[in-house]
């Protein structure tokens, strides 16, 4: 494990406030350090990843199929500059960038990306999107060396979206020649991608080391020569390394971003990375037949309880902004965004006398009790405060809420199989930010889906049917105008339930050393700087405003 500079550690409790450290004068001015919280499993492989931090350190060095919208967030050309669907709506042809190469060299080709797929869907991979893969193609078939078309089995709109890093990485773009001369092991002792950053070592529990390419890049060449990403779980160490210079950046949470300003950082907020959300586990279950949530009114009135502006501005220290309906964002795809924008203001507001007027119409006019279950998905650990608020924010409606704090590694299983131990319950929860919201809804709200809060296959009443018709409808649908219109209809069957309630749209926070790297703009939606990387300047070539 690395041992920290202890000067740098005394020199950062001596700072005045609003000022930087001199010890930033003496850091590698060509190497870019990143101090983060968690490296997840830090496996170099693709395939060998199931957890949300590999894009991190696997976005340098692979680029992806499908990529990003820079400005917007949501999908844009990758290593494909374009994609087309069949006119029966059953295949997609990618279409390659000319010029791609490997790190040793090796072209870019169609056969790669054949590859790189059925890898991603063979029986060793465990990849977090795997089976939907599996589910997903029929077969793959190289038209040239720059050409590729992917069979689906059946119509699957959102298929290209499931290729960009945005979602997933299962459109990583790996070397077919290199991996079967090496074979897995030494793909993963030496990886080799197409992307702006080379591999140069990876120090389980520590680091991961790269270096930049000496050639143009599509997506921007580094300015800086080296890019180390250092594993630092203390969020103090990680704000003291920056504040000195040892790191140029830290991912912190919305509660350090006063500490950071007062020190003379920057910070890089990125907007619609995830939504808090709170929802209601099994009521269409016989044993929750009694419950009050199952009246809509109550669970309206519910939302209506929560001062959202005030989670805002206090919780999140306005590192956050107003939800719109479920897993949707500005950036969202498919669906008419302004409408839910202006929904959103309204139907989110903060009315308690309203919320006071529907528990008496339901006949719970001094309240009543329920258990709420506080946790937090990793990386977020602001969830439970925000959880804590809303809970406050209930009592203050008569309503009696058992509140049960527990981790996320134990609440995780308790919403797979029958979650028995949730029926009639409310929990916290969230959604990740992501171009398209239906794969969320299908996760959430589908029969067949992992949590089904609207119902299961032995047990699906009306809001379940119509949930499942309204999913139908839109993954069979070709027509892009349509498709937008049958995913409006989703949403606000989704919305006028209040099953899964939005509370605040969380945003990805920031520590920067302005004498270490440039001013620089995130990807809407993409926490993770992995991506990023290769656009941040020197401090002199674009100073902070």
């Amino acid at each position: 494990m690395r041992t920290w500079s202890l000067l740098a550690l005394a020199l950062s409790g001596l700072l005045v406030a609003g000022e930087l450290s001199s010890a930033d004068a003496a850091a590698d001015k060509d190497t870019l350090v990143i101090a983060l919280d968690t490296l997840g499993a830090q496996v170099m492989d693709p395939i060998m990843d199931t957890r949300a931090p590999h894009a991190h350190y696997h976005a340098p060095i692979w680029d992806s199929l499908v990529g990003f919208d820079l400005e917007n967030g949501g999908i844009g050309p990758g290593a494909a500059e374009r994609w087309e669907l069949a006119s029966d709506g059953k295949s997609w042809t990618f279409y390659l960038r000319k010029g791609q190469r490997f790190h040793n060299g090796d072209p870019v080709t169609a056969n790669d990306v054949k590859f790189s797929l059925e890898r991603v869907m063979s029986p060793e991979s465990i990849s977090s999107g795997a089976a939907a893969l599996r589910r997903a193609v029929d077969r793959i078939e190289v038209v040239d060396d720059l050409t590729v078309r992917v069979y689906t089995k059946g119509v699957i709109p959102q298929f290209a979206a499931s290729l960009s890093r945005a979602v997933f990485m299962e459109g990583s773009v790996m070397p077919k020649k290199y991996i079967e001369t090496v074979g897995a092991r030494g793909f993963r002792d030496k990886p080799v991608g197409s992307g702006p950053w080379k591999f140069v070592r990876s120090v389980p529990g520590d680091r991961i080391e790269y270096e930049a390419v000496t050639y143009p890049h599509w997506r921007g060449t580094p300015q800086f020569k080296r890019l180390t990403l250092l594993l630092v779980p203390e969020q103090s160490t990680r704000l003291a390394m920056v504040r000195t210079g040892e790191a140029a950046i830290a991912s912190i949470g919305p509660e350090a971003v006063k500490e950071a300003r007062a020190g003379g950082m920057k910070i890089v907020s990125v907007p619609g990375t995830m939504q808090a959300v709170y929802q209601f586990w099994g009521l269409y279950r016989p044993e929750a037949k009694a419950s009050p949530l199952n009246d809509v009114r109550v669970r309206e009135a519910l939302s209506l309880a929560i001062d959202r502006q005030q989670i805002i501005d206090h919780v999140m220290v306005k590192e956050a902004r107003w939800p719109m309906p479920f897993a949707a964002f500005k950036y969202s795809s498919d669906m008419t965004v302004p409408r839910w924008e202006d929904w959103a203001r309204t139907a989110l507001r903060y009315d308690p006398a309203r919320a006071k007027q529907l528990l008496a119409e339901a006949g719970h006019g001094s309240g009543f009790k329920m258990t709420f279950w506080n946790t937090a998905l990793p990386g977020t650990p602001f969830m439970v405060p925000i959880g804590e608020a809303v809970a406050g924010f209930w009592e203050k409606i008569g309503v009696k809420v058992e509140m049960k704090t527990v981790e996320w590694g134990a609440f995780d299983p308790m919403g797979r199989g029958e979650q028995k131990g949730l029926v009639g319950t409310a929990s916290m929860y969230r959604t990740a930010g992501r171009p398209e919201p239906i794969p969320r809804y299908a996760t959430t709200f589908v029969s067949k889906g992992v949590q089904h809060v609207f119902g299961d296959p032995q047990s699906c009443p009306a809001l379940c049917v119509d949930a499942d018709k309204a999913y139908e409808a839109i993954v069979a649908e070709k027509d892009d105008a349509k498709r937008t219109a049958a995913t409006n209809r989703m949403i606000e069957l989704v919305a006028k339930s209040w099953i899964a309630v939005p509370i605040v749209e969380g945003m990805g926070t920031w520590a920067v050393n302005p004498k270490s790297v440039g001013y620089f703009k995130p990807i809407p939606g993409r926490h993770e700087f992995g991506d990023v990387t290769e656009r941040m300047p020197r401090p002199e070539a674009k100073p902070w405003p």
